[in-house]
């Protein structure tokens, strides 16, 4: 009888002491393992084995993108769009009737006699000849006297007074120029009535 409770008493303190150091839930517990808080720590490992995100701030939305010096940022246009051209509204949108009166005749023969004057300085250079020529011709007149070399120029100088010698369209002219070796007749043409007198040919005296 005394052996008898002697062996229940040993399980019961056996079964007490297993009760008490066996932990309450999931096995054993490690007294050195640090407390699980339930929540990653940042840079560990995540359930597939890489480290957490470190895009993300606190809050855990990415972070706002930084605007690239030089760049539009959110809501700028990306091409800056220039102001509009300014247009001269001063300009005639159509051409000026052409008529003659003696404002026209007398353009017309200061025309004709400064193309002979610039025809007629063959003691400049070729260069400074031209630049003083150029001006007063036609574009399609320029490159046919261009070339021309002013040394071989016959004529030297204005003697007489200018005369206009037709003026049957409002747009041409002939005008004769006396010279040191006969009358030159210039050739002139402009584009309109408010249009400058251009020289579009130079002929010279007959007989020369």
């Amino acid at each position: 009888m005394k052996r008898v409770v002697i062996v229940v008493i040993t399980v019961v303190v056996l079964a007490i002491g297993t009760w008490i150091g066996w932990p309450r839930e999931g096995g054993p517990v490690d007294p050195t393992a640090p407390e699980s808080t339930g929540a990653f720590a940042p840079g560990s490992p995540d359930d597939f084995g890489s480290p957490a995100s470190s895009t993300e701030n606190d809050t855990g939305a990415p972070p706002a993108t930084e605007e690239v010096e030089g760049q539009p940022g959110a809501g700028e246009p990306a091409i800056e769009v220039s102001a509009e051209p300014e247009f001269d509204e001063t300009a005639p949108s159509e051409p000026v009737e052409a008529a003659w009166d003696e404002t026209v005749r007398s353009a017309a023969r200061d025309a004709a006699r400064a193309t002979i004057a610039a025809f007629a300085a063959t003691d400049k250079t070729a260069d400074d000849w031209w630049s003083g020529l150029k001006p007063l011709l036609t574009p399609q007149a320029q490159p046919v006297y261009q070339d021309v070399d002013p040394r071989l120029v016959p004529v030297t100088e204005v003697t007489g007074e200018p005369e206009v010698t037709d003026e049957t369209s409002t747009l041409l002219a002939e005008v004769a120029v006396p010279t040191d070796i006969g009358s030159y007749t210039v050739l002139l043409t402009r584009a309109d009535g408010a249009a400058p007198w251009l020289a579009e040919q130079i002929r010279p005296p007959e007989g020369s």
